[in-house]
């Protein structure tokens, strides 16, 4: 007892003499000529608990809102929504990631695009994946991005009562456009749907449906409560505690049953992206062949891209056409109305034909007003780095906060309204008064080396479901719905819910 009543209060004083260390050099850092909280110098715990309960991106909008385009929210965290410093941070001076992303992959030497950090490999393995990326590549698989509308289709046929037309159908939006955008991973990653849509789907060879179905789920849940850890997961390690995430058995079973059966001939000639991994797939680390484990890990960061970012983009762009008639009635006036049973459009159409220009001008500005996540997280390294005049010493995490760019009312006039026609050439008819969108405050997909490999996946992805969904249906917002966005990894409905009507426009 007397050893200890010594050593707590020893280690106590220890440990205060290292925090006022830390904040004596945090408070006496470059960055404490940038604006921000008195207490950003001393404590990043109220970002932490941000990161965790997926509302940092209103501390930072917020704050951005007090202190403007560059400002210190921790003692070695800043935030930069200015135009001409984040163009630096993206793609002039293109800032290495910071460490979280490869925190949330299960094995950070084998990580796919998202979560891999180290300059050398991410450039291999973006070298990798590329090619399953091309347009034309894409334009070869638009059936399989038409199968889980069809399907879908098909479910609301048989829900459709006599009265639809006149008092719609209810639907949760939200959960309808993530089953799509699940299954047309499904289809183009792993060889087959899931069964969210269609539940006659089979599974794979060997696996019980229940089994194959909770593929995705594990997968999104696994990678969310990762992003809500990274803090802990860190910290924890400083005092040698090790975290480590493994996908569940049966996951890594059914790709090892998927690659075996491809290796065998069975669907020989498939174009995937499964196919791609297999046919092409080397870690970019040490150039040996990917394992199962490999291709799932680049696989799971797919359903990321594809599924949980996509479904959410598509849900706050029919959110906001129920939200604005006057821009619903313009695009129905240019889309063809069809039915249920007419056969749907494709992607192609929607990127060639004219017809398609202010469907995809609404689509341009939802992702304006909607990205996907509000920063990009990067870092500098072991030299100092001059932002807009303004020099970032080693080692400072800066976040490159374009959501805030996106709603700069300097850049965009009105940044608040749902205005499509700043996407429209000038000589569009629809364009009126609009002004012209400023394509360099307009980061998507960000930019540069570390740009959105699966850009045009997306874009496909949008056209195909967004163009079938607004030629066959009206639509309108359910009343009383809380709107309660929160951000893990990709910017979500906290609930997973957003409910509509939906009329049949024939």
């Amino acid at each position: 007892m007397g050893i200890i009543s010594i050593l707590l209060p020893s280690l106590a004083a220890f440990l205060l003499f290292r925090w006022a260390i830390s904040a004596w050099r945090a408070y006496n850092s470059p960055l404490s000529a940038l604006p921000g909280p008195w207490y950003a110098p001393f404590t990043n715990i109220h970002l932490q608990i941000g990161f965790a309960r997926g509302t940092v991106w209103r501390q930072v909008e917020a704050a951005h809102a007090k202190y403007g385009g560059m400002m210190r929210l921790g003692p070695r965290q800043i935030w930069v929504s200015d135009k001409v410093a984040l163009k630096q941070i993206i793609s002039q001076i293109d800032l290495n990631k910071v460490m979280m992303y490869a925190e949330m992959s299960r094995d950070k030497n084998s990580a796919g695009l998202f979560g891999e950090v180290r300059p050398n490999e991410h450039k291999r393995l973006r070298k990798l994946m590329t090619p399953a990326f091309t347009v034309g590549y894409l334009d070869q698989m638009d059936h399989l991005f038409q199968k889980p509308v069809e399907d879908m289709m098909n479910l609301y046929k048989s829900n459709l009562k006599p009265k639809s037309a006149v008092d719609g159908m209810k639907v949760n939006l939200m959960t309808d456009l993530h089953k799509i955008a699940l299954e047309v991973i499904g289809e183009c990653a792993f060889g087959r749907g899931f069964g969210s849509v269609a539940p006659d789907t089979e599974p794979e060879p060997g696996f019980s449906k229940e089994q194959w179905q909770k593929i995705p789920d594990n997968i999104a849940k696994g990678l969310s409560m990762r992003y809500a850890i990274v803090f802990l997961k860190r910290s924890l390690r400083k005092l040698g505690i090790h975290m480590e995430f493994d996908w569940p058995t049966e996951m890594v079973a059914a790709i090892e049953s998927v690659i075996t059966r491809r290796r065998a001939g069975h669907e020989a000639g498939r174009q995937d992206l499964v196919q791609h991994l297999i046919d092409n797939g080397v870690r970019p680390d040490n150039g040996q062949k990917m394992s199962a484990r490999d291709i799932l890990d680049q696989l799971s960061e797919l359903m990321l891209a594809g599924a949980e970012t996509t479904s959410a983009t598509m849900c706050y762009f029919m959110m906001e056409l129920a939200r604005n008639p006057d821009v619903r009635k313009k695009l129905f006036k240019d889309l063809p109305a069809l039915g249920l049973d007419d056969p749907l459009i494709t992607g192609v159409e929607v990127r060639q034909d004219p017809r398609f220009a202010y469907l995809t001008a609404c689509m341009q500005e939802n992702l304006r007003m909607h990205p996907i996540a509000s920063e990009f997280g990067r870092r500098t390294t072991d030299k100092p780095v001059v932002l807009n005049g303004f020099e970032v010493p080693p080692y400072t995490v800066v976040s490159a906060s374009y959501r805030a760019l996106h709603y700069n009312e300097e850049y965009w006039p009105q940044p608040h309204r749902f205005w499509p026609e700043r996407f429209l050439p000038i000589d569009h008819p629809l364009k009126g008064d609009a002004p012209n969108a400023d394509t360099s405050a307009y980061y998507p997909f960000s930019s540069g080396k570390h740009s959105c490999v699966g850009m045009n996946f997306a874009w496909h992805e949008m056209r195909v479901v967004l163009a079938n969904y607004c030629a066959r249906f009206d639509i309108t917002e359910e009343p009383g719905q809380k709107e309660d966005i929160r951000q893990y990894i990709t910017m979500q409905f906290h609930d997973g819910n957003w409910n509509a009507r939906l009329y049949p426009r024939l």
